[in-house]
């Protein structure tokens, strides 16, 4: 049987992660609640090396596997195919809600070579001072898909471990949540938005990976938590945005719990 090499985080493992996350000592102290986003600290090299989007991990899966659709615009869509020459990509995050306090913060991915296989080089700089993130130098060289989701997806697990309460190994519960909903429950329509004064078309990618947890009642607060991401051919990079809402569930009308939405805002050549 012949195999190909794939990105781990799109492999459904048999083994549950969640029997392993919940059945472990829980004597370890939890983390505490902060005001800075994936607890204010950078991935480490050992984070890393477990990062839900990292392209250096891999193993084989049948040739003739089929993705769903979902997984293939996250993961394996060449993102970076419409650029043909070096950018900056200049994307806004913005953290609101009244569960902790929010902030706003820049994320710039720069595209300096392009490669004659069709993948580029690239530089990612994911929020500044103490809040940037660690990115592994083999995730943003010679890709082909955009470096930005992967790295913001791997904080956001991880953040949810932190802001849930649970012990920081919780975060393979919500990868493995993650994993099976773009599998088996995403869904992937058509949208237009506003970038620049100029409607696009696009294609919207949303989920809800926790919904239907069966350990949901250890973090009911977040459990309904909903993912979308706004993918676009007519966008350099092709990400739009990426938004995630907690809303509050004791009042449908009150503003969401937490709220953080990544956009882009603005595509320069790298020699302006």
């Amino acid at each position: 049987m012949s195999y190909r090499i794939i990105t781990l985080f799109l492999i459904l493992t048999v083994s549950t992660y969640s029997s392993f996350v919940y059945s472990e000592d829980e004597s370890k102290e939890a983390p505490e609640k902060s005001n800075v986003i994936r607890g204010g600290e950078p991935l480490n090299e050992q984070e890393l090396d477990k990062s839900i989007g990292r392209y250096g991990e891999v193993d084989e899966v049948p040739e003739d596997f089929e993705f769903a659709t979902a997984e293939t615009k996250l993961w394996l869509d060449h993102h970076l195919g419409n650029i043909n020459e070096p950018l900056s990509l200049y994307y806004e995050f913005v953290k609101s809600g009244t569960y902790e306090d929010g902030f706003t913060d820049s994320v710039y991915l720069k595209i300096i070579e392009l490669n004659e296989d069709g993948s580029k080089n690239t530089l990612l700089d994911f929020f500044t001072a103490e809040r940037k993130q660690a990115v592994n130098k083999a995730n943003v060289t010679g890709v082909v898909s955009n470096p930005v989701v992967g790295v913001y997806m791997t904080g956001d697990v991880y953040d949810m471990a932190r802001i849930t309460g649970g012990k920081s190994n919780r975060y393979r519960h919500f990868l493995k949540a993650i994993k099976v909903a773009l599998r088996e429950s995403a869904s992937v329509e058509a949208t237009t938005f506003t970038y620049n004064g100029k409607e696009y078309s696009g294609e919207k990618v949303s989920f809800t990976p926790y919904v239907n947890d069966p350990h949901r009642r250890d973090f009911e607060q977040f459990a309904d938590k909903y993912y979308e991401f706004i993918f676009s051919d007519q966008i350099p990079g092709k990400l739009y945005q990426i938004k995630t809402v907690v809303r509050n569930k004791a009042d449908e009308t009150a503003d969401p719990l937490v709220q953080e939405t990544l956009r882009l805002i603005d595509v320069k050549n790298l020699d302006s």
